[in-house]
């Protein structure tokens, strides 16, 4: 693939170019967001070449938040070159090995555990200006997103008093759960798809959404995956082994493991909610229908953790009754 304005980049930022276009553009994918990434193929090296619309997206956060990602101990992609006008960003390549791809080979809990140990080096990174307030009207306005795109665009359901009584209130449960928590640098999408293997070391990708929020999100990001549902069993020894090292690194802050273990299922309901609202707003105003395949599972988090917390938090239990009865068949008979 050749593009004028792709081939001047290049050529000009691509280090020990033999010769103008001695190299190769091959797209790679988009992600759920307007950026849309290329594998570039010189004589010796392979390189990625993010084109990121400056008139769709915000592109500080992401060369602000990669600076302060290179500076913890653990790997993100170098940035090697941008043009901040066209909004093109070389950036090393770092292969196309997932977490995701060796899971299910029988080496999840080293995997997982590698994963966890970053967690808490992640949380010490420093506040930058690049980070939104996440916030109590932020939370809600996430949460507003399972409710216009879920439930009123995709379902067509419009929540009758009693359901929008319980909806109010179980959001208020949920702004009150991340709030109360140790605010940390988090990563904010910490799952199997945004980790890379590279040179037999995890890396870090997709940070740019990095926030200062409750200690558990990312860890639940990992253990409650969207994409790779983990057996019960195994993700409470990660939750208690995700605790331990907190507490090693001295960010727990007097809660109990208990506590920790509450807060983490409360934040579960919170970003399973958005993020099954953000699958369906991808498909219906994006028109990107391959994440519509993991609604039902994430939607099945948010059902679990209700029921588990129904005895504690009544409203919860009609909340996910209201689910149940109302929602999951719409969902079904849709996807």
């Amino acid at each position: 693939m050749h593009n004028q304005m792709f081939d001047a980049f290049l050529t000009q930022n691509l280090p020990n170019l033999e010769q103008q276009n001695a190299f190769k553009v091959e797209l790679i994918t988009g992600d759920a967001s307007f950026r849309k990434y290329f594998r570039v193929f010189t004589d010796n090296h392979t390189y990625i070449l993010m084109v990121s619309p400056p008139n769709l997206v915000d592109n500080k956060p992401f060369i602000e938040l990669n600076h302060l990602f290179s500076q913890g101990s653990f790997k993100v992609p170098q940035i090697l070159a941008v043009d901040k006008e066209l909004g093109l960003l070389l950036i090393e390549d770092l292969g196309s090995t997932h977490f995701a791809d060796y899971l299910g080979q029988g080496n999840e809990q080293k995997l997982y555990q590698q994963a966890i140990d970053m967690l808490p080096n992640i949380a010490k990174l420093a506040k930058t200006s690049a980070m939104k307030p996440y916030d109590a009207t932020f939370i809600d306005l996430e949460l507003e997103i399972f409710n216009h795109w879920l439930i009123e665009q995709f379902c067509q359901i419009t929540m009758d008093t009693g359901a929008q009584k319980t909806w109010q209130q179980v959001k208020q449960q949920l702004i009150n759960a991340l709030e109360m928590q140790p605010k940390v640098t988090m990563h904010r999408d910490y799952h199997s798809r945004n980790l890379m293997v590279w040179q037999q070391q995890l890396a870090i990708i997709d940070y740019q959404d990095a926030v200062q929020g409750p200690l558990t999100y990312d860890l639940v990001s990992l253990t409650k995956d969207c994409y790779h549902i983990l057996p019960k069993t195994f993700r409470q020894e990660l939750v208690r082994y995700g605790f331990a090292q907190y507490e090693k690194a001295g960010m727990t802050v007097g809660l109990s493991f208990d506590d920790f273990e509450l807060l983490y299922t409360l934040t579960g309901i919170q970003r399973h909610l958005k993020a099954a609202g953000i699958f369906c707003r991808l498909s219906i105003r994006d028109n990107k229908q391959g994440y519509l395949p993991h609604v039902l599972d994430t939607m099945h988090y948010v059902v679990e953790a209700c029921d588990e917390l129904a005895h504690s938090f009544p409203v919860l239990g009609y909340f996910s009754q209201w689910l149940k009865v109302s929602v999951l068949p719409s969902l079904k008979a849709k996807l």
